[in-house]
């Protein structure tokens, strides 16, 4: 479907991003079959940015992806799993021996830090879970304040001192959106020879889904083939109205943080997802795509509490379920309900990015979806409605045969 009469989404779409005060400046709306051969819904609307010179947005324009990167972290760390380069439950400690012997921060006290020995061993399914006790200083504030006590100026992006902080709770006993990809991407780097996350996943993600040059990359800022091709950034005031934004924080070519730093079309990421929903995966095997739909978290779990306490995050991805219908698994959030109000089935896994992008895929349908706005805050309530409305927009016709 790419147009056809003009239906109360296609009206809304087209008021929310007229060029003269957008509420989103553009919007690209993808689904695909799992043979890829169809693409069962493709929308753009809007404009490349919300600067006087802006024109009208097409699908391949270049898109900072920010944490959806980490679904393709997610990927490569699963593949080192498979080959036997390290164990689902293996200790990490000596691929990443930063880790041994790292304290838990349990408290605060004036501008003492309350630290409590680790003795459980950091693993790869607590990297990809997000049960490591890793968290981001922007979201806990226990850690935020340890940051503004210890008054770190950090002169690298790398992971190693970026994201060198101590765990928030013993690894297993609990759920926190964090560094954890971050940290993935260095494991694979070092259990890969040392070779960098960019020249892995050009290898074994890229390549093997069919793409050719230019790649997703860490560093557009020095890729002036995508120069023409950036999607602009906006932010939303508190006002409603979008001022431009020069950039994301999250561009750094030596860093290669693989849980935020990618660039890529939205081409580029339906491929993937397109290879997770295949009768013929060349990603990861079948076994492994099956085992990225369980539950990580038990039902009822302190794990299970805390993920359902971080709404906002999850529900852009599944859109207005109840608590019980979320878990997580190996690669984002798993949509274990179905949604009525959105004609969304269940079973679905998905997460997104800080930029206004989210991704999902339904194996047992074999369909995928991209939605991507290049936008801060993330998960506004502008935005959100919007992604609700696509994919009721796309349900709705995907149950009447229509697509």
């Amino acid at each position: 479907m790419s147009g056809g009469d003009v239906s109360d989404f296609d009206t809304m779409l087209a008021e929310l991003t007229q060029k003269d005060s957008p509420k989103v400046h553009g919007v690209i709306m993808k689904c695909v079959d799992k043979n890829g051969s169809k693409t069962l819904y493709s929308k753009v609307a809007g404009y490349d940015s919300v600067l006087p010179d802006a024109v009208p947005l097409h699908e391949d324009v270049v898109l900072k992806l920010a944490s959806s990167t980490k679904l393709i972290t997610s990927i490569a760390l699963l593949q080192c799993v498979e080959k036997g380069l390290i164990g689902l439950d293996e200790s990490l400690t000596k691929v990443l021996p930063e880790f041994d012997g790292r304290d838990i921060l349990k408290d605060i006290v004036g501008s003492e830090l309350k630290l409590e020995k680790n003795t459980t061993p950091l693993t790869a399914r607590h990297l990809l879970t997000q049960t490591s006790g890793l968290g981001y200083p922007f979201l806990n504030p226990l850690l935020n304040r340890r940051e503004q006590i210890l008054k770190q100026g950090r002169t690298s992006n790398h992971v190693t001192e970026k994201y060198d902080l101590p765990l928030t709770f013993e690894p297993g006993t609990g759920w926190q959106y964090g560094c954890n990809l971050d940290w993935a991407g260095l494991v694979v780097s070092r259990l890969n020879g040392g070779m960098t996350l960019q020249e892995y996943f050009v290898e074994n993600i890229w390549k093997r889904v069919g793409l050719s040059a230019p790649f997703p990359t860490f560093n557009i800022e020095k890729k002036p083939e995508y120069d023409a091709l950036k999607m602009k950034m906006s932010l939303q005031a508190e006002d409603g109205k979008l001022e431009h934004l020069d950039r994301l924080p999250f561009d750094d070519a030596v860093a290669q943080n693989g849980g935020e730093g990618l660039a890529g079309r939205a081409g580029d990421i339906m491929a993937v997802l397109v290879d997770l929903i295949s009768d013929t995966p060349k990603l990861l095997q079948s076994e492994t795509i099956s085992a990225m739909y369980t539950p990580q978290l038990p039902p009822g779990s302190k794990s299970h509490q805390m993920l359902t306490q971080m709404r906002p995050a999850w529900e852009i991805v599944c859109g207005p379920i109840a608590e019980e219908g979320v878990n997580y698994g190996f690669a984002g959030a798993i949509c274990l309900a179905p949604v009525p109000e959105l004609s969304q089935p269940a079973n679905m896994i998905g997460w997104g990015g800080a930029s206004n992008n989210i991704w999902w895929v339904n194996r047992e349908l074999g369909i995928s979806g991209f939605f991507a706005t290049q936008q801060t805050p993330f998960g506004n309530p502008t935005v959100t409605k919007l992604a609700d409305a696509w994919k009721k927009d796309f349900w709705t016709q995907y149950d009447a045969g229509k697509l």
